[in-house]
């Protein structure tokens, strides 16, 4: 299993709460045994992407000659299917060789093996969208080779038809929804909803909450009515998240990182975050480096925990606090 950095141990949680076994950890990878086929029907959210395990061989090292032979090894492993297919590979550590080398190499032996269509990435070119994929993982310890039981990856959400500028990734959402640790009742605010992507996640997780999503451009608030199932009861409105009216039991969300939006002084909206949060309530949001610091840093505030994350090449930080 894929998934943001980051993020890693909270998968494996998720995947232990559904009674999966992790049986391995590291950076973006979880390896799991699975207790049924379960992982598959209803796979984590916080996933970025699952590839079923078809072959596995000790990690051949450094040289193009060793890679050559565990690749080999491991495609005689493998039992194929006709048709278009891809592969997509990732190393850890110093390799004499690069990631379109290993695609490459495992994608011509099983195109010999099977008599399926190779589709190469090396030149730029996008292989069709209707075909199987292949993932090649050296790990440093082992070198994987899974297949992907999905269409697509898994942060390709069914609902996602709308995205605006500052969109948040769907598995970070989730986990973010998991970390507020939302129940049946509780109100739950994103001032900063844009196209929903936190309240749909957390809404899939606990149905049982009213939720509330705010957003100061009007685009961005059509853009979540578009996504959110017929049957939601999420009420979706233009507003000011400087002037938010409450109390809410959770606030979920993520404000604009100053990168492609701006959002100018922070300390207004701590200040109303802080003024109609419940007593016992969370606030969990995904803030730039700056803000965190902010946040933090205030004395009106209780930080529980900090994630660094990895996404849409920023650094940023998910900030999990209660009011002091």
């Amino acid at each position: 299993m894929r998934t943001v950095t980051g993020l890693e141990q909270l998968a494996a949680e998720e995947l232990a709460a559904a009674s999966h076994r992790v049986i391995d950890l590291s950076k973006r990878q979880l390896i799991v045994e699975p207790t049924a086929a379960t992982i598959i029907t209803s796979p984590p959210r916080v996933a970025d992407d699952l590839f079923v395990v078809q072959a596995a061989v000790p990690d051949p090292g450094r040289t193009k000659q060793d890679l050559a032979a565990a690749v080999t090894e491991a495609c005689a492993q493998l039992t194929h299917d006709a048709g278009d297919f891809a592969v997509t590979a990732s190393s850890l550590g110093r390799r004499n060789y690069n990631r379109f080398d290993i695609e490459d190499l495992a994608g011509g032996l099983i195109q010999e093996l099977s008599g399926a269509w190779y589709h190469s990435r090396r030149t730029g070119e996008s292989p069709p969208v209707e075909r199987t994929e292949w993932r090649v993982i050296l790990d440093g310890k082992m070198l994987w080779i899974g297949v992907r039981p999905y269409d697509v990856p898994l942060h390709r959400r069914v609902w996602r038809r709308q995205t605006v500028t500052g969109s948040l990734h769907p598995p970070v959402a989730a986990a973010m929804a998991r970390l507020a640790r939302i129940i049946a009742g509780h109100r739950v605010l994103d001032p900063f909803c844009g196209a929903g992507t936190l309240l749909l996640e957390a809404q899939a997780i606990e149905p049982g909450a009213t939720y509330r999503g705010i957003d100061r451009e009007a685009i961005a608030v059509a853009a979540a009515r578009m996504n959110s199932p017929r049957d939601s009861s999420i009420l979706w409105r233009t507003g000011d998240a400087a002037r938010l009216d409450g109390p809410v039991d959770r606030i979920l969300t993520n404000p604009p990182w100053d990168v492609r939006l701006g959002i100018g002084s922070f300390a207004p909206y701590l200040v109303q975050w802080r003024e109609i949060l419940a007593p016992d309530g969370l606030v969990v949001a995904i803030l730039n480096h700056h803000q965190a610091a902010r946040m933090i840093g205030d004395a009106a505030w209780r930080v529980i925990d900090v994630y660094d994350v990895a996404v849409a090449g920023q650094h940023p930080r998910i900030v999990v606090a209660t009011a002091a």
